[in-house]
């Protein structure tokens, strides 16, 4: 007998929540917009299903267009490749906060104001806004090494899920 969608639905909800989605960012990917700046930078994952990455056994989190940010757990790493070319992965951390990074790094450069990212941080679980935003615009900061950089040194904070 084949599930329904909302059972589909429960169920993955299930795996995201415990690998660290907030239920504000749970429901804006059910199609809730809580955080209206992120409606297009971060939707529920569908495309993904219709391409070879979903024989892989991966846990879909968001998708922007042909790109998509999931969870593998066959190296336990949160990662993000576009759908055009899978086996490119763009970046791989350890740490759901990494993966909510290259999210929020997505949401300044398209300039977001500092006010509607922080109110989204907050919704989202992201840890690391203030630093961003001091860093994002410092003068004396390469960018582009900072900010494939930055990902990577964000982590869960002491007692949260890894």
């Amino acid at each position: 007998m084949a599930m329904t969608s909302s059972k589909v639905r429960t169920i993955d909800n299930k795996v995201l929540r415990a690998l660290g989605l907030t239920e504000a960012m749970l429901c804006h990917l059910d199609g809730d917009s809580v955080a209206s700046q992120l409606d297009y930078r971060c939707r529920e994952a569908r495309a993904w299903r219709a391409s070879p990455i979903a024989g892989r056994g991966i846990v879909a989190l968001w998708e922007c267009g042909m790109v998509l940010d999931y969870f593998n757990p066959a190296n336990g790493r949160f990662e993000r490749c576009s759908l055009e070319n899978i086996d490119e992965v763009w970046c791989s951390y350890a740490s759901l906060q990494g993966g909510l990074a290259e999210l929020f790094l997505d949401a300044c450069e398209d300039e977001v104001d500092d006010a509607e990212l922080r109110a989204c941080v907050s919704l989202f679980g992201f840890h690391e806004v203030g630093r961003m935003l001091s860093e994002v615009d410092d003068p004396r900061i390469d960018y582009r090494r900072w900010r494939s950089a930055f990902g990577a040194s964000c982590v869960e904070c002491p007692g949260e899920n890894a």
